[in-house]
């Protein structure tokens, strides 16, 4: 009797157990409002790496028109970047906007060329028919020579260079990062550059595979032409969220953007006792960036760039400088 009393209460206890996991793993895959706008879907993952996709939430204008992006305007000639006339520096270079759209940059992009290869340092909008000099950081430690002319964008840095140059300014710690990044992916090089983690073999080779299975549920999401950004997540912790302001503009930057959240996590330890990461966790990370008080860090002519710095997270917003304009791009990361 006591037996069977024992085992009927290991059943009851095994069950309870089951229907409390099913009942969290549904709460995980549910949809949740991120804000009034956009809407978090149920979560992708790959081994310790977790996407959740970000869409609109109503029917959205088409508008990838309003803007180039750096990759479209390189390839296409329409803008210029090069080392500053009479000399380069290191840490800033000049952009020229030869389009009659305005640009939007992003602090992590890499550009490929000049004396050395760099990172862009602000997320920033340069209006059309405009040239400026902008922040930069050196990706390269090990030269200094070549053309004035940088050719080609090198696709998203990985989040911790991300946000060592849009944050930290700090050129050492840039370096630093781009060193173990090299090593860890197996692309040393002679002189110490990111190209081939941002575009070369050996980032592909890395991406590679949790590029194919996230790809795929992506095209089975039915909210899929509504996509306007990711909310990324290692070992079940929040790294990165990125959103912009249509599912167009988005759709210019999405693949570059995954490779940069995979990269981030393809030379991470998998921590298979990490708990999930859910959407609400996710929206208290960016609430606690947005409680923070901003500061203007860039002003263009009819554009806006702030930053928030809160404890472990820390956010980006560029928006048009018109009274009540929405942004045009939000990023916040985790501050390590």
């Amino acid at each position: 009797m006591p037996g069977r009393r024992i085992r009927a209460f290991v059943a009851l206890v095994f069950l309870a157990a089951t229907l409390l996991a099913l009942a969290v793993g549904h709460a995980q895959g549910q949809a949740f409002d991120l804000d009034a706008d956009t809407r978090i879907m149920p979560p992708i993952q790959y081994k310790h790496l977790t996407v959740f996709p970000v869409v609109h939430k109503a029917a959205v204008a088409v508008d990838r028109a309003q803007y180039l992006t750096l990759n479209e305007g390189l390839q296409r000639r329409q803008v210029a970047v090069q080392e500053l006339k009479g000399g380069g520096q290191v840490n800033r270079v000049n952009v020229a906007n030869l389009s009659d759209k305005p640009l939007l940059l992003l602090g992590g992009e890499i550009i490929l060329g000049g004396q050395q290869d760099r990172v862009l340092g602000k997320d920033t909008i340069i209006p059309a028919h405009t040239e400026v000099a902008v922040q930069v950081f050196c990706v390269e430690h090990g030269r200094w020579s070549g053309k004035r002319d940088f050719g080609q964008a090198g696709g998203l840095a990985d989040g911790k260079v991300r946000m060592r140059a849009k944050y930290r300014n700090d050129q050492r710690q840039v370096w630093a990062e781009v060193s173990k990044k090299n090593a860890a992916l197996g692309a040393q090089n002679s002189t110490d550059t990111y190209r081939r983690v941002a575009a070369g073999a050996e980032g592909q080779w890395a991406v590679k595979p949790y590029r194919e299975h996230i790809a795929r549920e992506l095209q089975r999401l039915p909210e899929a032409k509504k996509l306007i950004g990711f909310i990324a997540a290692v070992n079940g912790r929040i790294v990165s969220v990125d959103v912009f302001a249509s599912p167009t503009l988005f759709a210019s930057y999405r693949e570059r953007l995954l490779d940069s959240i995979i990269l981030s996590a393809a030379d991470v330890p998998v921590d298979k006792a990490a708990p999930a990461a859910t959407a609400a966790q996710a929206k208290r990370f960016v609430d606690e960036a947005e409680a923070a008080p901003a500061k203007e860090v860039v002003r263009q002519r009819g554009s806006q760039t702030y930053e928030k710095r809160a404890k472990g997270v820390l956010n980006s917003t560029v928006r048009p400088a018109a009274p009540a304009a929405k942004p045009v791009y939000k990023s916040y990361q985790a501050a390590e």
